[in-house]
């Protein structure tokens, strides 16, 4: 707990020097955007896969929830059980998740095994996914963000934030989702930067014989919902604009976990997530793979939301229902410690995703928004913290 604090306090001491500094009353919102100490970071990645909850992800094929095959909507049992059980949760996790637990997770952190003692909640009380997406991306709670409806809200979130302290061009920052509602939870201005979610083609000035391709691919696959495409045509999409663009910002929102769990195909869901870890290791690759972004790029993975924990409600989330609040955070690059599973540790939240991401741009938070939760202390090395 002592390094805990510790740690917090060269996070924590800056913001507060700078906002002292900016004095008070009407001017105190003068709050310097730059921290001074540089930092090895120079490209950040944020992935958010939509409600994929800490049981699959820290213990691997949940036995509460296989074991009712009606409840759990598992096809062929025996088939699953080959591919991803086995006796301990983290041999079921390593399953499951073998790119991930492998190699991703020993070069930084990973927050919120509760069972361990890392807890990683939303401030927001209603969990579901608009409410945590604005949550991640403005630093805190809306409270005026209460559905699902696609439409544009009032709040500057951390890309556009990013873009104009950097003065980085419409290309430089971009959103590439699966839900039609990334277009606009992303931004509070139209055209603020680059953005491509649900079903939408990449502009042809700027589209690759790939991304052309893609583009007339993902209206050729049956997704499970109408409002959101295949995570395989955006996840390959954003590859690709990674690699011809090279974003200093990139938000890749991928969706289908979400929907395999509403549809109870427990099958389908594990399917899914074991794709998503490779969807992981092909980012990686390709970052350690681009001058500019081997050793200077940091990955954030999160989720929206959790899920419910018994065989009837595991397929849904609200307030109402346990386990919807039970989230997790991943961070990993060159400024964060490889430190692995970090349990235990003080309670984290989807407010705190927001400072975090522009620390590693040496940006102030308190700049961006002084009612952001504060940056994540573990996800820091503590010599390069300012």
């Amino acid at each position: 707990m002592a390094a805990w604090l510790a740690a917090a306090a060269t996070l924590v001491l800056p913001i507060a020097r700078c906002v002292q500094a900016a004095g008070s009353g009407p001017s105190a919102g003068a709050v310097s955007a730059r921290v001074t100490r540089p930092l090895r970071t120079r490209n950040v990645i944020l992935v958010t896969v939509d409600g994929l909850r800490i049981q699959e992800l820290f213990t691997g094929m949940d036995p509460i929830v296989a074991q009712k095959e009606k409840r759990s909507g598992i096809y062929d049992l025996e088939r699953t059980r080959k591919r991803f059980w086995r006796d301990t949760p983290e041999e079921r996790r390593a399953a499951l998740l073998p790119y991930f637990w492998g190699t991703l997770a020993p070069q930084g952190i990973v927050l919120g095994d509760k069972w361990k003692g890392s807890s990683v909640h939303p401030k927001n009380p209603l969990l579901f996914s608009a409410p945590g997406y604005m949550e991640i991306l403005t630093g805190q709670y809306q409270p005026d963000v209460v559905s699902n409806d696609v439409k544009r809200y009032p709040h500057s979130t951390v890309l556009e934030f990013v873009r104009r302290e950097l003065g980085l061009g419409r290309r430089q920052v971009a959103t590439i989702g699966s839900w039609e509602g990334f277009a606009t939870l992303s931004s509070s201005e139209e055209g603020a930067f680059f953005t491509n979610a649900g079903y939408e083609r990449i502009p042809a000035d700027m589209a690759t014989a790939r991304m052309a391709w893609l583009g007339d691919l993902q209206f050729e696959i049956m997704a499970l919902w109408e409002e959101g495409r295949s995570d395989a045509v955006t996840f390959n999409l954003a590859v690709e604009y990674l690699k011809t663009q090279r974003p200093r910002l990139l938000y890749i929102a991928l969706g289908e976990s979400d929907d395999w769990a509403h549809a109870r195909r427990y099958d389908r869901l594990l399917d899914y997530i074991n794709v998503f870890d490779a969807y992981l290791k092909t980012l990686w690759e390709t970052v350690q793979s681009l001058d500019g972004y081997s050793g200077r790029t940091t990955l954030i993975v999160t989720t929206d939301h959790g899920r419910g924990i018994t065989p009837a409600d595991w397929v849904e989330h609200d307030e109402g229902i346990e386990g919807s609040a039970d989230i997790w955070i991943a961070v990993i690059g060159p400024d964060t410690p490889d430190r692995g599973e970090v349990a235990p540790y003080p309670t984290v939240h989807q407010a705190d995703v927001a400072a975090t991401l522009l620390r590693f741009f040496g940006l102030n938070p308190g700049a961006f928004n002084a009612e952001a939760g504060p940056p994540i202390p573990a996800a820091l090395q503590a010599d390069s913290a300012p």
